[in-house]
C-alpha cells in the first residue's frame, strides 16, 4: 500500500493569486494605461478642486473639495509599488526598549546538576532498605 498517503499534485485551495490571475491583470492594465491621468489628480491634490451643486430650489454652492485622496494613493501604488515607511519603536516613556537575554546552557547544566543531586539521593534511600526498620 505505500504511495498512497502524503499531499498529492493539484488537491486542495487555489491560492487567491492563481483564482483570480486574470481579472487582476486586468485591473492592473486598466490602472496602469491611466496612470498618468492618476498622477496628475493626484498632483492637483495641493491646490484642490473646485465643486458647484446646485440644490432643489436652483441655489448654486461653489466651494474647495480635495478629491479622493486614498483611492488615488491605492491605484498608484497598486502599479509603481508602496514606498517603504518607516517605524520607530521604543520602550515605556520613550525610552529604549527593554531586552532580556537568557542563558540557557547555564540553566541547563543546573538542571542537569540537580536530577544528578537526585539520583544520588534516590541510590542512598535504595541503600537503607536492606530489611531493617528506620525509625
Amino acid at each position: 500500500m505505500a504511495g498512497k498517503g502524503g499531499a498529492r499534485p493539484g488537491a486542495g485551495r487555489k491560492p487567491k493569486a492563481e483564482k483570480f490571475k486574470q481579472p487582476i491583470a486586468k485591473a492592473e492594465k486598466r490602472i496602469a494605461d491611466r496612470l498618468p491621468s492618476l498622477i496628475d489628480k493626484m498632483l492637483d491634490l495641493a491646490d484642490g478642486v473646485m465643486v458647484e451643486e446646485v440644490d432643489l430650489s436652483g441655489e448654486k454652492t461653489v466651494y474647495q473639495r480635495p478629491p479622493d485622496r486614498v483611492a488615488l494613493i491605492y491605484l498608484i501604488d497598486r502599479i509603481m509599488g508602496k514606498p517603504t515607511e518607516r517605524r520607530e519603536l521604543s520602550g515605556p516613556e520613550r525610552g529604549p526598549i527593554p531586552v532580556e537575554t537568557f542563558d540557557y546552557g547555564t540553566a541547563i547544566a543546573a538542571i542537569a546538576d540537580r536530577s544528578d543531586e537526585d539520583s544520588e539521593a534516590s541510590s542512598e534511600d535504595a541503600s537503607l532498605g536492606d530489611g531493617e526498620a528506620v525509625g
